[in-house]
């Protein structure tokens, strides 16, 4: 054992603990446990440990592989993790990950805000994967490090610290990171194509257009343009059309006299009732209260 405690991690580890303070607990998100650890393949970490029934455990998880390789159990999951990749994890449910060899890992648990719908919308965006290759080019492991730097030096006047909402700011950037990641300068022909769907979407808003028109459009499949358009935008390429049509209900709502179901079907719905239901569920009010609200 070195000097953590546990079986496989070596003596060169380090691992900083954070207990957030009650406005943080409330509106940031906020690390509670961090560590960089150098393993030997001895290192097999069970969610019966004793570590693992801690506060500061059980929440999310961010592992990233630095060197080496590793097994990922979570939630009936399994996973390789191969160096420059990351797991995303819940700690609340059934989780296990172990070393294959000599490596090196820098995870970061951490809670707060909205981070379980971050997570969902993450693997959602990456085809239903939990495991991912880090961008070129980003910030994650960096970003990783510097918090680890900073619960390593809690005093105010050291360099590496960071306040509470630079820490929530710091987590908020790796999620975004994970979620649309930076572009390379070889996505140029990915871009092209998102673009042509969104000019196409753009043209034929109010008219009836599905999906596959659209993927047909760019000349993919409609499983693999959803994927790549979600990637890109963060929506999904449906959840755009919605949101634009709403975008053009919003301003006939304020700028006309004409009736909800005549601004229905102008923005192509088929339906009012259908209309009403789609534009309160995205903007928490109806359309005739949304007419009403206007200055």
């Amino acid at each position: 054992m070195g000097g953590i405690g546990e079986i496989g991690v070596l003596d060169a580890s380090r691992r900083y603990y954070n207990t957030p303070s009650a406005i943080a607990r409330q509106l940031f998100y906020f690390p509670t446990e961090c560590g960089d650890y150098q393993l030997s393949e001895r290192y097999d970490f069970l969610d019966t440990s004793p570590v693992a029934k801690r506060e500061s455990h059980r929440n999310f998880m961010l592992l990233y592989n630095d060197a080496g390789g590793m097994e990922i159990f979570n939630d009936g999951r399994r996973a390789l993790l191969d160096a420059g990749q990351i797991a995303l994890i819940d700690c609340r449910k059934s989780h296990r990950y172990k070393a294959l060899r000599p490596s090196r890992m820098i995870f970061l648990h951490f809670d707060g805000a909205n981070t379980g719908a971050f997570f969902e919308q993450i693997i959602a965006a990456h085809g239903g994967r939990w495991t991912l290759t880090v961008p070129a080019g980003g910030h994650v492991r960096s970003d990783l490090l510097r918090i680890f730097d900073a619960l390593g030096h809690p005093s105010a006047i050291h360099p590496a610290s960071m306040t509470e909402p630079q820490l929530s700011q710091t987590i908020y950037r790796i999620l975004c990171e994970l979620l649309l990641p930076p572009r390379a300068a070889g996505q140029t022909l990915d871009q092209d194509v998102i673009a042509r769907a969104i000019q196409f979407i753009l043209d034929h808003l109010f008219e009836p257009i599905a999906v596959g028109d659209v993927a047909a459009h760019v000349s993919l499949s409609a499983s693999h343009f959803s994927r790549l358009f979600r990637s890109r935008t963060g929506y999904s390429p449906h959840e755009y059309i919605v949101l634009r049509r709403i975008d053009e209900a919003k301003s006939l709502l304020h700028t006309t006299a004409l009736s909800v179901k005549e601004i229905a079907f102008r923005v192509g719905y088929h339906s009012e009732v259908n209309f009403i239901s789609s534009f309160t569920a995205k903007t928490g009010v109806s359309p005739a209260a949304f007419r009403r609200s206007r200055m």
